[in-house]
Order: C-alpha cells, then sequence, then structure tokens
C-alpha cells in the first residue's frame, strides 16, 4: 500500500466519522468495518469517540487489524471503560463479521 493510498483511506474514514457524528439516528450503536477503502487515524477516531459521549454506547465489529494495535487497544479500552463504546471485536475472517449479532 502505497502512501497516497493510505491517505486516501484516512481521509475517507475522517468523513465517515464526520457523517456519522452529524446524521447517525438516536438508535444507531453498531458499526462494522469490513471496508478496506477506508481507515480511522487515532486521532479522528479520539475526536469521533468524544463527541458520541451521551449516545447509545457503541458495538465496534472489524476485520481490520489495525484497530488491535496497542495504542488503538489502549483508545478502545478507554472508551468501553467510560461507556462510549459497548463492546469491541477483531474477527479474521469477513464471515465471521457478516454472521456475527
Amino acid at each position: 500500500m502505497d502512501v497516497i493510498e493510505t491517505e486516501e483511506m484516512l481521509k475517507n474514514g475522517e468523513i465517515l466519522l464526520k457523517i456519522l457524528i452529524r446524521s447517525s439516528p438516536a438508535n444507531f450503536k453498531e458499526i462494522r468495518l469490513s471496508d478496506d477503502d477506508l481507515q480511522f487515524s487515532l486521532e479522528n477516531l479520539e475526536e469521533f469517540l468524544e463527541k458520541w459521549r451521551g449516545r447509545h454506547a457503541l458495538t465496534i465489529f472489524t476485520i481490520d487489524s489495525n484497530y488491535i494495535r496497542e495504542d488503538y487497544t489502549k483508545l478502545i479500552d478507554k472508551y468501553k471503560s467510560d461507556g462510549v463504546i459497548k463492546d469491541f471485536k477483531y474477527f479474521r475472517h469477513i464471515d465471521s463479521l457478516n454472521y456475527c449479532v
């Protein structure tokens, strides 16, 4: 993956997080990340989670191993403790992600 592709993925992720904050219905509470076309920077994810406070706690499912790196794990654990994230699960295969309930 080249630098331009990574920058585009991060920009797509930033755009999605802004849309979720602005447009999510009150009962929105689950995110499934299976798309290789976007990625959330640590900073953008933290900003999103801060703005999500006071809403339904989120359950996040992903197949992207970036989110199990130590820096992301610490951030996710912080927001789990704060009640912003209800649950976070990483799956190795998309089939597991598609069929989790």
